[in-house]
């Protein structure tokens, strides 16, 4: 008897194995090559049992090129027959990539031949491929300079800034009497060429992402998801968004979304089509951390934490639900009390746990032993909350989450949070404890942690740039970090600090590149 009931448990091992082995291949054009973007990404579809193709590196923008829309065009209508979906970038098959997208000077009659390529590419299968479509909405940064801007920018960037933020508010007809006054001296002080060539390019990429639009109607593709890269309150992106809500709110909302966000898009509409394709809705319960909770808005973003949650949840191919009874996952959101979201490096993102975040990891601790609890950390921008983190490990809780994302935007943490939490209840244990390593290595020990020591330890006492380190600098910069992020993590996370590398990907600061040895 032992060994019949043996035998049928190798048997049902090697089916569930072939199910998990055959879900089918899908083809993925990414914004760029940032590991966020592209290959934590393909990570979490393929940890869940999907096969995941994307274009040759040399054709996807790096940290130095643009990528290379029409050879990425090419290798997906090559490649399209052996795949049942496609996801992709329309910023990459366009422009280049997501930088390329602010910085490029491309005509537009060039734009929108490769939009109306992109609008074709469907019809040449009879209009039977599975098409899934990102776009992005050009952000509106306060302060940022080349190469993800133009050049201009390191010397103007905050007067534009403000410019778009006082035009943002006239519209709105909330410009005070002094706005009006500054507003004026601000439209004389920058250099008509610099006004030109920032609204000229803003112009086109709109025009063309309108195009974009008449594809959802006439059934090009799919989904069209649309975000919003970096829009403040009031800036000129949002300025822009508010004019594309009125279009997008003509079409059926079950074929686009519109939201903040541009890095997590990838990944939030592969698991739209993972879900769509094997026929499933998964249904999402969201709970808040105490405070403000929902209703707070975070840095860089212009809507609600509840509505970026919903709109999310629609978008990642789920439905969300009021009673958690019957909830597949539930999205815990830790907000900040006082609803102002600092940023990570800020002296109050410390380790002293406050009462708010002990009762808040009570509640996952409790839901996680009957549900799959992703948890959304956006108390804090651009890093996760050090209090928020100890105390997962502290009290067990770390690693009985289905997923966590802490790391830059709140839009940009919810959606990897939501998407791998719902791609884990696919994922063999080995795969999903990975992927928890390397969300706790990258969003807390070096986004909210070693990336401040590089720094003032590092970087800026040797006059280092932020950006664009080469060789001898680029090797200190990493061992640097490498010694740093295994001394902060090593006491919550053990040994398996040591089974991973720690690289700059794009020879800059901002993001570091997690792989396992």
């Amino acid at each position: 008897m032992r060994t019949l009931r043996n035998v049928l448990f190798l048997v049902f091992l090697l089916l569930c194995q072939s199910a998990w082995a055959a879900k089918g291949t899908l083809l993925f054009v990414p914004l760029d090559n940032r590991p966020v973007c592209l290959d934590y990404t393909v990570q979490t579809l393929e940890a869940a049992g999907w096969e995941v193709r994307t274009p040759p590196r040399e054709f996807i923008a790096n940290e130095t090129n643009m990528g290379e829309p029409e050879k990425m065009m090419t290798w997906l209508e090559q490649n399209a027959p052996e795949a049942i979906g496609i996801v992709a970038s329309s910023d990459a098959l366009i422009y280049g990539g997501l930088v390329a997208s602010r910085t490029h000077e491309i005509p537009l009659e060039t734009l929108q031949a490769r939009a109306q390529r992109l609008l074709a590419f469907r019809q040449e299968y009879g209009g039977q491929k599975h098409v899934y479509l990102f776009t992005t909405i050009m952000r509106s940064p306060k302060a940022s300079s080349a190469p993800v801007e133009p050049a201009y920018y390191k010397e103007w960037g905050p007067k534009l800034f403000r410019l778009g933020a006082l035009e943002d508010k006239r519209e709105l007809k909330l410009l005070k009497r002094k706005e009006t006054k500054e507003l004026a001296r601000l439209r004389v002080a920058i250099p008509q060429e610099i006004l030109d060539d920032l609204y000229t390019r803003r112009a086109h990429n709109i025009m063309t992402t309108e195009l974009l639009l008449h594809g959802v109607e006439s059934g090009d593709f799919d989904y069209l998801l649309i975000g919003r890269d970096d829009t403040a309150t009031f800036s000129q992106a949002h300025r822009e968004a508010r004019s594309m809500e009125i279009l997008v709110s003509e079409l059926p909302k079950e074929r686009i979304r519109f939201f903040a966000g541009a890095d997590q898009l990838g990944l939030v509409l592969l698991t739209r089509a993972a879900k769509r394709l094997q026929y499933e809705l998964p249904l999402v319960n969201v709970t808040y951390a105490a405070g403000t909770a929902g209703q707070t808005v975070p840095s860089y973003e212009d809507d609600t934490v509840a509505e970026s949650a919903k709109q999310h949840i629609y978008a990642a191919g789920a439905f969300p639900v009021r009673l958690r009874k019957h909830a597949d996952l539930v999205l815990a959101v830790n907000t900040p009390k006082n609803g102002k979201t600092l940023e990570a490096s800020n002296a109050l993102n410390n380790y002293k746990v406050p009462a708010e975040t002990k009762n808040f990891v009570s509640k996952v601790a409790r839901l996680s032993e009957h549900y799959p609890v992703a948890l959304a950390d956006v108390k804090f921008g651009n890093g996760a909350d050090n209090a928020l983190v100890k105390t997962l490990f502290d009290k067990g809780v770390a690693y009985k989450l289905a997923a966590y994302g802490g790391w830059n935007t709140a839009g940009n943490s919810l959606g990897f949070a939501l998407a791998q939490g719902l791609m884990s209840i696919e994922c063999v244990p080995a795969a999903q404890r990975q992927l928890l390593d390397e969300r706790y290595l990258d969003d807390w020990a070096y986004q909210a942690n070693v990336r401040m020591q590089a720094y003032t330890q590092l970087i800026w006492p040797n006059y280092w740039p932020n950006s664009g380190l080469k060789g001898e600098q680029l090797a200190q910069a990493e061992a640097f970090i490498a010694r740093e992020i295994v001394k902060t993590a090593e006491p919550y996370l053990g040994q398996a600090v040591h089974a991973y590398s720690y690289t700059l990907p794009w020879k800059r600061m901002f993001e570091v590149q997690i792989s396992k040895k």
